[in-house]
């Protein structure tokens, strides 16, 4: 009985820790800013595949990546991979024009 018990107090932490880093490795850990016409919007850990769209009547825009993860750029609002221009990397700052859009990559 107790070789059951310890068995399954075995199996149950297995299943905890792969439950808890497969929901991590999801996203990315710390924060991204998004800097247009005078308002800073922030996405604390966002997940893999967050699109954020700038808008294209308030002047340009800056993201700033201050995560762990890596984004794609666009020139056009909802991450449209036609107009992807290229990674913003970790500790990155980039200033593109009006309706812009960022993707997280992890």
């Amino acid at each position: 009985m107790r070789k059951i018990r310890t068995s399954v107090g075995a199996l149950a932490a297995a299943c905890l820790l792969t439950v808890g880093l497969a929901t991590s490795a999801g996203a990315a850990t710390g924060t991204l800013y998004v800097v247009q016409d005078g308002q800073v919007r922030t996405y604390t850990d966002p997940a893999r595949g967050l699109c954020v769209s700038s808008d294209p009547a308030k002047g340009e825009v800056t993201f700033i990546n201050r995560t762990n993860g890596v984004a794609w750029t666009f020139y056009q609002p909802g991450c449209n991979s036609v107009d992807q221009i290229d990674y913003l990397r970790v500790g990155q700052r980039l200033t593109l024009r009006p309706g812009a859009s960022i993707r997280m990559l992890q």
